[in-house]
């Protein structure tokens, strides 16, 4: 009603807001974790429905969309950072939508979205979130998810991105070579979180690594040399790697 009649046009939408706002200034201050959690998520909701359909200013509609999934993004990271300091909880859950909502906005921002973008940027989101929880946890079982997610994203952006690269053994190749370095990165991080080598991740990794390079040679033999330079480079650098990761196991033992 006060809207029509001061014909706002904003007014109705940014009321949620306010009401958001107020369930969440009462659950800071009483510190409670029932009001505290509605209270951002409706906050994150309803700014993100505010800047999709407010007239105040006029954007591009995926300028739009950047900004109110990036509003709700924001709203969770907020709640997974007030209820560690507010409740001492660390809650994974709220930072895992918080990640994969802002990956989800950034690509808004890309001039020319596809879904090998979106699927990069969403596993990239996931296998971090599992990263920080791994290493915060100090928990193995939380890594491997992250490194395999992050490897699989990449492998298969890599691989098919490009829309000129016709040659699907190569692009086959290439994305089981970024799968296999998931499980080796497995390896080769566990000497952090336990006193002894894990070598079961080198099984797959080293199948899916020469399935991958076979492919990628079979699928264009002129290659060979090359990608046997940047895989022995690449072989040294992880080998070095794996002696600080010895060095620094062999010390807190």
């Amino acid at each position: 009603m006060l809207d029509q009649r001061i014909k706002t046009n904003w007014l109705s939408l940014a009321l949620p807001v306010f009401i958001s706002l107020i369930l969440l200034s009462w659950g800071i201050i009483s510190k409670r974790k029932l009001l505290i959690i509605p209270g951002f998520i409706l906050f994150g909701l309803s700014s993100a429905f505010f800047v999709i359909f407010q007239r105040l200013v006029y954007y591009k509609t995926f300028t739009l969309l950047f900004a109110a999934i990036g509003i709700f993004s924001f709203s969770w990271l907020l709640l997974f950072v007030f209820l560690a300091v507010i409740r001492k909880t660390t809650a994974w859950w709220a930072l895992f939508v918080a990640a994969i909502s802002g990956a989800v906005s950034l690509n808004f921002l890309i001039s020319k979205q596809t879904l090998l973008t979106f699927i990069f940027s969403i596993s990239l989101a996931i296998g971090i979130v599992f990263l920080l929880w791994g290493t915060r946890k100090r928990a193995i079982g939380l890594l491997i998810p992250g490194l395999l997610v992050s490897t699989i994203g990449a492998g298969v952006f890599f691989a098919w991105n490009d829309p000129v690269e016709k040659n699907g053994l190569q692009q086959t190749g290439t994305m089981l070579m970024w799968f296999a370095l998931g499980w080796i990165l497995i390896a080769v991080i566990s000497k952090i979180f336990s006193r002894k080598f894990t070598w079961w991740p080198l099984i797959p990794g080293g199948v899916l690594t020469m399935v991958g390079a076979g492919l990628y040679i079979g699928g264009n033999p002129d290659n060979a040399l090359g990608f046997f330079q940047n895989t022995g480079s690449i072989g040294l650098i992880m080998f070095g790697v794996y002696l600080i990761l010895l060095k620094y196991g062999m010390k807190n033992k």
